[in-house]
């Protein structure tokens, strides 16, 4: 249920019960976050919001070991990393998820990018040392602060894209908005 303030008359969102997600929800809001159709069309915005480059590839999993999404620092640059084998709606939450990470300057571990560990991402080096955050413990709060970016961060895409117009939505609307004076 949605509640009025007094001093703007606005309609107010809920307060949630979770105090990371409402962090989480003012977090994404003092972003000022650009009209976008897509996270993926967010990241020259967030490059610019962390002052590091960012490469969005897909990430192959050996061995079924690794998280469906990860982002690995090496040499300056933020690969995020993300299964191909999944749909385009959840490979868009995975790179919101791993934005939520970089907006917050979560740090990974260190390790050794190669096939061995699991980790194949196609524009990095695989014998580059990296810091490396992937999903382990949903549990953990920064998995959980990633997890209610992305969300938010989907959440505007959502609220930020134009209505589909049509010629029939035309008429749907012209009709619904007709006078009989």
């Amino acid at each position: 249920m949605r509640r009025r303030s007094r001093r703007t008359a606005r309609a107010e969102p809920p307060t949630l019960a979770d105090p990371v997600l409402e962090e989480c929800r003012s977090f994404v809001r003092s972003l000022n976050l650009p009209r976008v159709k897509s996270v993926r069309e967010m990241r020259g915005f967030i490059e610019e919001l962390i002052s590091e480059p960012i490469i969005i590839t897909p990430g192959k999993t050996t061995g079924g070991s690794t998280p469906c999404g990860m982002v690995i620092k090496s040499g300056g640059i933020n690969y995020i990393g993300y299964d191909p084998d999944t749909s385009p709606a959840h490979q868009d939450f995975i790179i919101g998820h791993e934005y939520g990470h970089l907006l917050k300057g979560h740090r990974g571990i260190a390790t050794a990018v190669t096939p061995d560990n699991g980790i194949i991402l196609g524009d990095i080096e695989t014998d580059l040392w990296a810091t490396v955050l992937g999903r382990t413990n949903y549990s953990e709060t920064i998995e959980r602060e990633a997890e209610g970016i992305g969300s938010f961060l989907q959440a505007h895409v959502i609220t930020s894209r134009p209505a589909p117009q049509s010629e029939s939505a035309d008429r749907i609307t012209r009709t619904l908005m007709r006078r009989d004076d």
